[in-house]
Order: structure tokens, then C-alpha cells, then sequence
């Protein structure tokens, strides 16, 4: 092989790469599609005579060949927190004002603030190492997140290989860009046009389309759907620092990764309000959807004085726009029975498009509701989306009634089971109390089957639906007693369904206690609270031996879920259930794997951190002093046992002398973490 081959190769690339970003980031292609195809051509044939030439980062491999079997997953070197959201003027005023507080900043002095677009998308970090892609993840549950590296190399505005034209600007060794992934709402109709004519089912709206596409094992119907990506921060970076966001925005756009073109630099919280509502005008002008505005502190430095709790960054917040509303008429009102035995009723709608979906149903929450707003059947009524997601019905415009609408008799009896429905203890609900109900066992097998609980992959809705109905399943714990056979010829299931399933059902044995406390469907009890309680109790039989009393004790549980708990607990069916999950093997004890809170150094001490810190940023501390048991929390009071002060503490270092607080400089808070 010659070297004018591989300089050949080299120039091609670096020619495609070129014509990638003018066409996909920049929007203004220099040549045509024919012309484009044959430089990719060629490049094809010369790797093709040269395959010791194909390198990771050659535009010939955005595609891969074989389709995957799994999705590995990946842990955030810095985790991928949600953001608080905001619906108002005047909540991003007391945004602004809460901040100057938390930072100590005088109340008539200006924050600058950087305004972007939120995009409805799927969050994602792309991973570079010596400017290469190597891979990218979702953000998963914010801490760990799917492997969809293959998929993502098939969006061309992805680069494989960071270049750039600045000579000042330099390649880091190891660098992690954030972004959302979405589709342009022209491809979200054509994709949907397709699946009509092929019988397949439409997707609900481009986020879920986006998400779905992503998640495909064969990259090459991904690279079917012309995916399209918007970056909006740098999640870790080593060997250069920055003052701004809008620095880190501008580095990255340096790097020819698209970054919306619609972010601003807002001087103070009045010119973000004046963004804000011009864009709540504007959002349809976009070829994407949009649900609001991002509104992030510019300066770097306050970002880590601000800090984040165990959720939300504080240093930003999601301005919301209010919901489009639509006009319908309810066809009818049906009622669904929950896990828990809930009843709640639905309406029936003529479809209507809302908010970028068409809409045939709504909840009505519960049946006060159905009174208070005279829902009736037949009525023309306001929709909108909650949070622009779940449909309700907002008002009945009685101006239309004919006299022909019929009112929604409360029912008496369970839909489902036709035992005997009472009010519960808010008197709000209607609830079924038969444990036997068939629609009540359906939805608590979906949810302890769900992600958040025991996460069996492939034991969906459908799949539960079918199981119950041909009386494979009585209840969860039957799950653990099904077998190969019982499967393999049931609807959409084939051999390799089945298999995986197996497995998967298996695997869920060895779950840790939280996701089994969670996935058992105690009422009032999420995943959260049920990592609360495992925290606290060694086995599932010392959760059950808890009183009401003793539970109320615990940081974070009150008495409305103490006394859930132990009802549950007390049921005789439950006893039943959990004999029998313990009879299958079904781990109910804290993995050994896993330090409890309890004999971490920090159990029961509250921290409070002020000034910046120098070997920390402020969300590594505080994720220390987590891990180790303790709680972070804002500001200093009585019971707060320790403060860490970094340089430039401000007032908390006074109110924490006042009262007799511990003070720690950061080199006494790593010597506590040692010892």
C-alpha cells in the first residue's frame, strides 16, 4: 500500500466530514446528494481494498452491520439530575430571588442567566476520549443509563472525530457533551404515515417516536428515522476549566455539534421573562416541539456555591408554557380499576389534535370531579395536557348542550369483579377491596414487573393481560412458576421471547430489598420511600414486624404512609404472597454488596456547605457525604451538626458559631471520610 492511498483516504474523510456538518448543522449543503453519495462511494471502495485502513471514527461506519441482543448499561461519570419546573412570571422572579439568597448576593444586583429552548426530546451523553466518540448513553434514572452507542453513531450531526478550525481551541482528553436527541415533527409524520400503510401501531408524539428509536437493536432502521440532536452543556470535562456556560455552549459548538440557535444570554431575570413569553408565542414556528424554556445560572462558579439536591440542580429551572387547549366531545365515560383497587373514570373522546397528538381519551380523575364540573356524556368539553402529557378535561361548555347529554351515575359495584365498592378513608375514592379482582392482579403484576420494581424485561401490559386471562397468573408471585411452555405459544411470543424471558424473570430474584419493597405495591409507597425503608431495615420480615409508631420515626415517613405500611403487612393475602415469593427464591434481605446507611460514618449528621470548595466542586461533596450516610441540606440552624466552609463562606459561617455548629475546612472533611 502506498501512502497516496492513505492520504487519499484521509482527504475523503475529512472532505465528507465537512459536507456532514454544512448539510446537517449548518443547513446549507455546498454540493449535491449524487455528488455526496459518490465521495462515500469511493471512500467505501478504497477501505474495502484496505481494510487495515477502517478506523471507528471513518464516516463509512456510522452504520453498523449485525443488530444488537442487549443494551449494555453505563454509570454517569456526573449524574444526569432533572430539573425543577416553573409555570409562571412570577415563580421565575422568586427562582431569581432564591438564588441571590442561597448565594448571598445583594437582592438589586443583576444574575446573568443563559435561555434555551427545551426541547422534547430524550437526554443523552456523548463520551469522547482524545476528541474520538466512543460512546453514548441515555439518562436512564439519572445515575445509570442505557449503552445506545450503535444508534447514536447513526446521526450525522454526531461527529466520530472532534476537529476544529479554531487554532485556540484544544481537544480535551476526556470530554462528555450533553444533549437531547428528537425528531423534526415533518419526519414525525412521515414515519407515522408509514406505519399506518404497514398496519403498525403510530407512535403517540415525537418524544416517544425519538425514545423508541433509540431504543431499536438493529442500528439500521435507527438510521432509518433521521434522528436530529441539539447540545446544551459539557457533563464532565478534564484538563480545561471554563467561567461561563455560554463559554461551554460556544466550546462545543466549536466541535461543529449543533447547539440551538435560539439560546440567549439574558442580562437579568426581567430579559428571561421577556424571552420566555416571546417564545410561548413562537414555539409553533419550529420544526420540533418544545414545552418551555430552560433558564440556567451562566456563571460556573455559582453552579457549584449553589449545588443540587438529591434531584434538581439549583442553579436552574424549566419555564413551562401553559398548554394548548382543544375542544371535543366525550362519546363516553368508562371507569379502570387500579393495583390498588382505585377506581377512576375515563372519557371516551372524538379524537382531536392537541399539542402535537391526537387525543380520544382522558381521565377524570375521580367521580367529585365528574359532579363538581356536571361532566356529562354527550358534552362538549376544554382539553388540555397536564405537564402537556395526560390529557384532561379542563371545563364543559354547557352553552352547547342540546338536552340530549346524559349525567354518569356513580357506580356501586366494581366494573371488573362486581363485588361491592366503598369510599375510602379521603372519601374522594371509589375503591374495590376484593384482592381477587381481575383487573386489580393485572395492574399489580405490570407494576411489580416494571423498571422502577423488579424490572422483568418483557413481561409488559399485553403480556400480563394474556398470562391472567388464561390463568397462568393469579397473582405476582405466580410469576416465579412460569414456565418455558406456558409461554411460547402465546401471542407475539416466540421461542427466543420466551427465553429471554426466563431469564429475565430469574435474574429479578436477586434484586435488592428496595426494588422488592417497592414492586409488592404498598399503598403510598414508591420507589423513593421504599429506598427509605431499606435503608433502615435489614430484611423484608423486620419491615413487617414494624409498628406504626416505630415507622413514623424514620426521617421522610409520616403517618398516612406508616399506617399503609403496616396494613399491608397485616393483610393475610400479603403474609400468603410473600411466603410464596420466599418459597421461589426471591431475594428479601439487603444485599451484603450494598453498605446500609446505618453503618455508613455520617448516619443520622446533616451537613451544610458555604464557599467554594478547592479540591471538590459542590456536587462531589455533596455526594460524599450522601454515600456516607449523611444529609445535605441548605442552610444552618440548631440541629444542624456539621458546616463545611470553603474560601469566601459568607453569613452561614456566622449563624453557624451563633449556634455552636462543628466547622469543617475541607481538608477536616476528607480526614472524617478516612477515618
Amino acid at each position: 500500500m502506498t501512502s497516496t492511498i492513505k492520504e487519499k483516504v484521509e482527504q475523503l474523510r475529512e472532505t465528507i466530514r465537512y459536507h456532514d456538518r454544512k448539510y446537517y448543522v449548518e443547513n446549507n449543503p455546498e454540493i449535491t446528494d449524487y455528488e455526496y453519495d459518490q465521495l462515500l462511494k469511493e471512500l467505501r471502495h478504497l477501505e474495502k481494498l484496505h481494510h487495515e485502513l477502517i478506523t471507528p471514527d471513518s464516516p463509512t461506519q456510522r452504520v453498523g452491520g449485525e443488530p444488537l441482543t442487549q443494551f449494555p448499561t453505563v454509570e454517569h461519570k456526573l449524574p444526569m439530575l432533572s430539573i425543577d419546573n416553573t409555570y409562571s412570571d412570577e415563580e421565575l422572579k422568586e427562582f431569581d430571588h432564591r438564588i441571590k439568597r442561597m448565594a448571598e448576593i445583594d437582592a438589586h444586583k443583576d444574575i446573568e442567566y443563559v435561555v434555551e429552548l427545551k426541547i422534547d426530546g430524550v437526554a443523552i451523553a456523548l463520551w469522547y476520549e482524545n476528541g474520538l466518540f466512543v460512546r453514548g448513553a441515555t439518562r436512564g434514572d439519572g445515575f445509570k443509563g442505557d449503552d445506545v452507542t450503535a444508534n447514536l453513531r447513526t446521526i450525522h450531526q454526531i461527529p466520530l472525530k472532534l476537529e476544529t478550525s479554531a487554532k485556540k481551541q484544544k481537544i480535551p482528553s476526556i470530554l462528555e457533551i450533553r444533549g437531547e436527541i428528537y425528531l423534526p415533527n415533518k419526519e414525525f409524520q412521515r414515519l407515522n404515515e408509514e406505519r399506518e400503510e404497514t398496519g403498525e401501531l403510530q407512535f403517540a408524539n415525537p418524544r416517544n417516536a425519538a425514545a423508541g428509536s433509540l431504543k431499536l437493536l438493529d442500528p439500521r432502521i435507527t438510521a432509518k428515522r433521521h434522528l436530529c440532536i441539539f447540545t446544551y452543556a459539557i457533563g464532565y470535562l478534564e484538563g480545561m476549566d471554563f467561567k461561563t456556560h455560554m463559554q461551554c455552549l460556544n466550546f462545543i459548538r466549536g466541535f461543529g455539534l449543533p447547539v440551538n440557535p435560539h439560546t440567549r444570554l439574558c442580562k437579568n431575570v426581567e430579559e428571561v421573562i421577556r424571552y420566555c413569553s416571546e417564545w410561548d408565542k413562537r414555539r409553533r414556528e419550529l420544526d420540533y416541539m418544545v414545552d418551555g424554556m430552560v433558564v440556567k445560572v451562566n456563571s460556573l462558579a455559582l453552579h457549584d456555591q449553589l449545588g443540587a439536591t438529591s434531584k434538581s440542580p439549583r442553579w436552574v429551572i424549566s419555564y413551562k408554557f401553559q398548554p394548548e387547549q382543544a375542544v371535543t366531545k366525550i362519546e363516553q365515560i368508562v371507569v379502570q380499576v387500579g393495583k390498588t383497587g382505585t377506581l377512576t373514570p375515563v372519557a371516551n373522546l372524538t379524537p382531536v389534535l392537541l399539542a402535537g397528538t391526537t387525543v380520544s381519551r382522558a381521565t377524570l380523575h375521580n367521580f367529585d370531579e365528574i359532579h363538581r364540573k356536571d361532566i356529562r356524556v354527550g358534552d362538549h368539553v376544554v382539553l388540555q395536557k397536564a405537564g402537556e402529557i395526560i390529557p384532561q378535561v379542563v371545563t364543559v361548555l354547557k352553552e352547547k348542550r342540546k338536552g340530549t347529554e346524559t349525567p354518569f351515575t356513580e357506580p356501586s359495584i366494581c366494573p371488573e369483579c362486581k363485588e361491592k365498592v366503598v369510599r375510602d378513608d379521603t372519601e374522594v375514592y371509589l375503591r374495590c377491596h376484593n384482592p381477587f379482582c381481575q383487573a386489580q392482579v393485572k395492574r399489580r403484576i405490570q407494576y411489580f414487573a416494571s423498571r422502577d420494581a423488579m424490572d422483568i424485561e418483557g413481561l409488559g401490559p399485553a403480556l400480563v393481560e394474556q398470562l391472567v386471562d388464561k390463568g397462568f397468573l393469579k397473582d405476582y408471585s405466580d410469576i416465579y412458576n412460569l414456565k418455558y411452555g406456558d409461554l411460547v405459544n402465546l401471542e407475539r411470543m416466540g421461542e427466543k421471547s420466551s427465553s429471554n424471558l426466563i431469564h429475565a424473570i430469574e435474574e429479578s430474584k436477586k434484586r435488592d430489598l428496595d426494588r422488592l419493597i417497592c414492586a409488592l405495591g404498598i399503598h403510598n409507597v414508591g420507589s423513593h420511600t421504599a429506598e427509605v425503608l431499606a435503608e433502615h431495615y435489614d430484611s423484608l420480615d423486620e419491615l413487617a414486624k414494624a409498628t406504626q409508631v416505630e415507622l413514623e420515626g424514620i426521617y421522610e415517613i409520616g403517618p398516612v404512609v406508616a399506617k399503609s405500611i403496616v396494613d399491608f403487612f397485616q393483610n393475610k393475602h400479603t403474609q400468603v404472597l410473600i411466603e410464596k415469593l420466599k418459597a421461589d427464591c426471591v431475594n428479601t434481605k439487603k444485599l451484603a454488596t450494598q453498605k446500609t446507611a446505618k453503618n455508613r460514618k455520617f448516619f443520622g449528621k446533616s451537613f451544610v456547605i458555604t464557599g467554594t470548595l478547592k479540591k471538590y466542586s459542590r456536587k462531589e461533596a455533596e455526594t460524599l457525604i450522601k454515600y456516607l450516610g449523611g444529609r445535605v441540606i441548605s442552610s444552618v440552624s440548631k440541629k444542624t451538626d456539621y458546616l463545611v466552609v470553603g474560601e469566601d463562606p459568607g453569613s452561614k459561617l456566622d449563624k453557624a458559631k451563633e449556634f455552636n455548629v462543628h466547622i469543617l475546612d475541607e481538608e477536616a472533611l476528607e480526614k472524617m471520610t478516612l477515618d
